[in-house]
């Protein structure tokens, strides 16, 4: 007899119960690490979080367009910055570098920037320094909440609705998610209260634009705008942060009787600045100095004793006016009406 002991013992059949079990196990071990994997890498490619302590990014300039520059900030869409962010008198052409920051995304799916650096606070002394100097400082819009805005500032703080800067509750829900500056007006270590105001710091910045734009343009400019808002005696222009008023006589050498018979609200133009008053704050605008004189050509086109046809425009005592083309009137005087010796009497519109 064999020693059962020398002998070895023989493997054990194969349970193939277990070695499907198995395997089956060791697959879905294997399509969940590599889904997982690939979602990971999905999402560093798609998401952009803002810059840790908002310390920016550098970017390049892509091009230049009338009021806005268009930036490689690293991301799939590019970044646009207002022309008017740049410290008065320094200018930026294809190629340069800038430091901005990553604000969120605009309705037409651009990235908005904004230059230099706002730190955010890490720690309640931090928090006391930015209110105590009232400076301002950068949050992350959390959600909308009863009243206004949860948002982080390292702490969480409230932003009440009405010191948002949005108009209304849809405003406020495309803000959520994205960072903002704003000045906190209220801290309460104790209660540990924050309250914190947008609307202020869009206040001052628009103000602040609005002052370099009167400084910026002069007298004799010609200049890009969007026409704001249209009246019976002109429309108001919007050059870059601050109104231009462009009056009717001012639209074309030709009669108009009103500027929406040739304008409309978020048509872009390009008008010249024909007077800046500074104390006023008001800048009067031109279109039709950017067009050729009509009676530059009168004297090649017109000639003594030619016949021609016009429209009659007015009728006056003396005479009528006839519109021979835009710009150009000529006036048939009541004696050259006719051949008889008394004047035809010329009736007036009612």
């Amino acid at each position: 007899m064999s020693d059962p002991k020398s002998d070895p013992m023989p493997d054990p059949m194969p349970d193939p119960t277990i070695s499907t079990q198995a395997k089956s196990h060791s697959t879905a071990a294997d399509t969940s690490e590599s889904f997982q994997d690939i979602l990971s890498q999905y999402e560093q490619s798609h998401s952009h979080k803002p810059e840790e302590g908002n310390k920016g990014r550098e970017a390049i300039v892509v091009a230049l367009t009338a009021d806005s520059i268009l930036l490689d900030i690293g991301f799939k869409s590019e970044g646009i910055l207002p022309l008017t962010a740049l410290p008065r008198g320094e200018t930026v052409k294809p190629g340069d570098k800038l430091l901005v920051s990553v604000k969120g995304r605009d309705p037409e799916g651009y990235y908005a920037v904004s230059l230099g650096k706002i730190s955010r606070p890490t720690d309640w002394a931090s928090l006391e320094k930015a209110f105590t100097e009232k400076t301002a400082i950068v949050g992350t819009v959390m959600a909308a909440v009863k009243g206004g805005l949860s948002v982080d500032v390292g702490v969480r703080a409230f932003m009440p609705a009405s010191r948002s800067g949005a108009r209304d509750a849809a405003e406020m829900e495309k803000l959520v998610g994205q960072e903002v500056r704003c000045r906190i007006t209220k801290l309460d270590v104790t209660e540990e209260d924050v309250v914190v105001d947008r609307r202020v710091i869009t206040e001052e910045e628009e103000r602040a634009t609005r002052e370099r734009r009167y400084a910026e343009i002069k007298e004799g400019d010609t200049i890009q705008g969007v026409v704001r808002s249209l009246a019976e005696y002109g429309a108001f222009v919007d050059i870059g942060g601050v109104d231009g008023l462009l009056h009717v006589a001012e639209i074309s050498w030709s009669r108009i009787a009103k500027p929406a018979d040739v304008l409309s609200v978020g048509q872009q133009i390009e008008a010249r600045v024909l007077k800046v008053d500074h104390d006023k704050r008001r800048i009067s605008l031109g279109l039709r100095q950017l067009q050729p004189h009509p009676w530059d050509q009168v004297a090649d086109k017109y000639n003594t004793g030619e016949r021609v046809r016009g429209a009659v425009t007015r009728l006056t005592d003396f005479g009528a006016f006839v519109e021979l083309e835009a710009g150009v009137e000529g006036l048939i005087h009541i004696s050259e009406m006719s051949w008889g010796k008394k004047a035809l009497a010329i009736p007036r519109k009612s």
